[in-house]
């Protein structure tokens, strides 16, 4: 690829970041819990977008879906490594949490933790459709299985969702 091409590539590429920004900072959001996590992803995957474009010359056939697949990945490999070792600042006193701040966090606990009882490719599909705002094809082209599969998925995670929540639940006394 030429200079010409590279440029004009990088150009186009930078404007369909610019327009999936937001979508991809909400399933950011939503993967990780906090904005500033979210952030940080997004800006990475961002970066690694443009470090393939100037290393290889092939073509990516479909950037929304390698942007998502791309951030995907990186949220479960984030998320891993936040299980192996917290983060615990030991510079600064704790601050007072906003409301807003404690409601996003409220939710987002509700929210993980139904998407936690079902399968994890059930989970992606709800995720992507929700918080990455992505219609069913390009849910099937991001995560590279057929339409029918993408809308069973859905519709299978959130019956399985429903049921989990008129489930009672079973509280042990100690």
């Amino acid at each position: 690829m030429n200079l010409f091409n590279l440029l004009h590539k990088n150009k186009e590429t930078e404007q369909l970041m610019a327009a999936e920004r937001q979508g991809l900072l909400q399933y950011a959001c939503y993967r990780l819990g906090n904005l500033d996590d979210a952030e940080d992803a997004v800006q990475d995957v961002f970066i690694k977008m443009h470090q393939r474009l100037s290393e290889h010359n092939e073509e990516i056939k479909n950037l929304p879906a390698y942007f998502y697949r791309t951030l995907a990945n990186l949220c479960i490999s984030r998320q891993r490594e936040a299980k192996r070792m917290p983060i615990v600042p030991l510079d600064r006193q704790p601050e007072p949490v906003a409301a807003e701040t404690e409601d996003f966090e409220q939710e987002y606990q509700r929210i993980n933790r139904l998407l936690s009882e079902i399968p994890d490719e059930q989970a992606e599909v709800i995720r992507l459709r929700y918080y990455g705002d992505k219609s069913f094809q390009e849910i099937a082209d991001i995560l590279g299985i057929p339409l029918t599969t993408a809308k069973s998925r859905f519709t299978y995670g959130l019956e399985k969702i429903k049921r989990g929540m008129r489930a009672p639940s079973i509280c042990i006394n100690l």
